[in-house]
């Protein structure tokens, strides 16, 4: 089983998961919700970019296509660091977006137009952002959530708890079948 940083995250990504979906976007979890831009490797899910694949927290595609404009495919990205999601997270977020933004899968000619999405990214943190980091992502369009202000109690609470005596439950078997 994981160490408990890990599960929170894993169990931040689900929340995240719950609310996108509820905020009117349809969940992409395997290769058939569209297999020229989904790929899985090993039990990831992976979105295709121009120069490479990409893992993903969480993906989700918006109900209804804006009048006029692309699908939009929302990337969701969990961190539940113990410390500020630093700069280089917002450069690695720009990297990926950009680079799924820019690919181009070449397909057979049917009349119609070859179908493509515009890909948004939203960076949700459990402790916050440098500065470095908000005036990047802010330049570039990613947007930033900071799950560590007390508006978020309500979410980040009950994900700590939960990791904790899951840790603890799987502690107290494993002493058990020790005996």
């Amino acid at each position: 089983m994981a160490r408990e940083p890990v599960l929170r995250g894993y169990l931040l990504e689900e929340c995240l998961a719950w609310l996108l979906r509820g905020s009117g976007y349809r969940l992409l979890v395997s290769v058939e919700d569209d297999p020229v831009e989904l790929e899985a490797q090993g039990q990831e899910l992976r979105v295709r970019g121009r120069g490479t694949s990409h893992q993903v927290d969480v993906l989700g595609e918006l109900a209804f296509t804006p009048a006029f404009s692309l699908p939009v495919w929302m990337f969701l990205e969990a961190k539940y660091y113990s410390t500020p999601c630093r700069l280089e997270v917002a450069r690695d977020a720009h990297g990926v977006i950009d680079d799924v933004n820019e690919n181009y899968a070449n397909r057979p000619a049917t009349g119609r137009p070859q179908r493509r999405f515009h890909y948004a990214y939203a960076l949700f943190s459990a402790s916050g952002f440098t500065s470095g980091a908000q005036q990047y992502a802010l330049a570039q369009q990613i947007s930033l959530i900071d799950l560590s202000v007390p508006a978020f109690t309500w979410l980040l609470e009950p994900i700590a708890k939960a990791a904790g005596k899951l840790i603890g439950a799987r502690s107290a078997t494993a002493s058990r079948s020790s005996l």
